[in-house]
């Protein structure tokens, strides 16, 4: 499954119907090796030759932004993730039954991205690339402030974004998701306890190739609305 949008329908034995969908648009800001050495320069010291072996650091976009800095390259794909059934039990209980125990917060929410391009099945609790232990085949990367919820908007969104530093996750980005572990890390399969996977997608062709070095930014923004009489989501 290569692109997906989802939708529930409510009837009732009358000509109206209600449609909402779910959609997610996924977006990876990239910024290369040279331009991070360069940043990290002028905000840690004058040796990026030392700073680049000293392991992961992470260059914020708004730092970037600020030194002037653009992307290399932006890749951006639209209804590419699906809500799996673990997403759908914690949005359902939160309006009624069980609530979620861990909320999605700075704290707890990570973005994960892995080398899988196993299509999307709603009751995958994990990423696909997940090994158990190896960081060459999926990595989490804690959110870099907490989820936006926008209800104000059209439609309503919930927006995650997670910075992946130098010495993180350089491997084929196949797929994506998002959890709310409190930790960087190498996986989730196997956490289990009040850790939820929220959601998972596998971008047609992937998002591109990290190497050593590089900094790229995941922005993930899912809105949830209902198709306007243009086809448009509202």
């Amino acid at each position: 499954m290569n692109s997906a949008s989802e939708r529930f329908e409510v009837a009732v034995h009358s000509p109206m119907h209600e449609y909402a969908v779910v959609q997610t648009s996924m977006t990876i800001e990239k910024w290369d090796e040279d331009q991070t050495r360069w940043a990290l320069e002028k905000l840690l010291g004058p040796d990026p030759s030392r700073i680049m072996t000293r392991g992961n650091f992470t260059v914020s976009p708004e730092a970037f932004r600020e030194l002037h800095v653009t992307p290399s390259g932006t890749w951006t794909q639209e209804n590419c993730n699906n809500v799996v059934q673990g997403g759908w039990v914690a949005l359902l209980g939160g309006v009624a039954g069980t609530s979620i125990t861990t909320k999605f917060s700075a704290s707890a929410g990570r973005i994960g991205v892995g080398t899988s391009s196993t299509a999307v099945s709603y009751a995958q609790t994990y990423l696909q690339g997940d090994t158990g232990s190896s960081s060459t085949t999926s990595y989490y990367q804690l959110v870099s402030s907490s989820p936006t919820i926008a209800t104000g908007s059209t439609p309503p969104t919930l927006t995650f974004t997670s910075t992946f530093g130098t010495g993180v996750a350089n491997f084929a980005w196949n797929e994506f998701g998002t959890d709310n572990y409190t930790a960087s890390g190498v996986y989730l399969n196997g956490l289990g306890g009040t850790t939820i996977f929220f959601n998972r997608g596998v971008p047609a062709g992937g998002m591109g190739t990290k190497a050593s070095g590089q900094t790229w930014t995941a922005t993930e923004t899912i809105s949830f609305g209902y198709p306007s009489g243009s086809g448009t989501v509202v």
